[in-house]
């Protein structure tokens, strides 16, 4: 799935130490490991310039949820992003056991201007539905304010995507509207 979807990406982990560990410790999964963090960074840095929009994608709480709607969303994406004239970066990043500040983490590694944060959500509700959570990463003055501790409000979430729930092609067009407007207005969540 990942190599359709994704075909350029790094896949990293976080600090927990299984599935048991990131539901039992929900901290485990909000940041990446430290050596991945590294591995981040130089892959980054071989691209031609800075990410404006850095595409996260996360197993979240329910893998199956990328494995049924990733193909429908990412690719699609993408080219939406990009004929909205959007510099996305060229390598995804793939985090096992993440959770939505693990997105954030690499916001900050790799100074992107906004996060495309692609999570898997929902188990157990007989629909496997994904979720992209969308933040914009600077402060008023342009600085970045990537942190662990940024604040969920900042965040604008698009949820329920899944072909019984929220169309992947409606979804889409939806998320590359907020991105647009996002990067536009240089706020997002409740500030948007």
């Amino acid at each position: 799935m990942l190599r359709d979807a994704a075909p350029q990406h790094v896949s990293v982990r976080t600090p927990s130490r299984d599935r048991d560990d990131y539901l039992a410790h929900p901290r485990s999964g909000e940041s990446v490991r430290d050596d991945d963090a590294q591995r981040i960074v130089s892959v980054v840095a071989r691209a031609s310039r800075r990410p404006q929009l850095q595409v996260v994608i996360s197993d979240g709480l329910n893998a199956n949820a990328l494995n049924q709607n990733l193909r429908a969303v990412l690719p699609p994406l993408r080219g939406e992003l990009a004929s909205a004239g959007l510099h996305v970066g060229d390598t995804d990043v793939v985090i096992q056991n993440g959770r939505v500040r693990a997105g954030y983490h690499v916001g900050g590694l790799v100074d992107a201007d906004a996060v495309v944060h692609l999570i898997g959500e929902r188990p157990g509700t007989g629909l496997d539905t994904l979720s992209a959570y969308l933040t914009y990463g600077r402060d008023t003055a342009g600085r970045s304010r990537w942190r662990s501790d940024l604040d969920h409000a900042a965040t604008t979430a698009v949820c329920g995507v899944h072909r019984d729930g929220k169309p992947p092609d409606e979804a889409v067009g939806e998320i590359t509207r907020l991105v647009v407007r996002i990067l536009e207005t240089r706020r997002s969540g409740v500030a948007l």
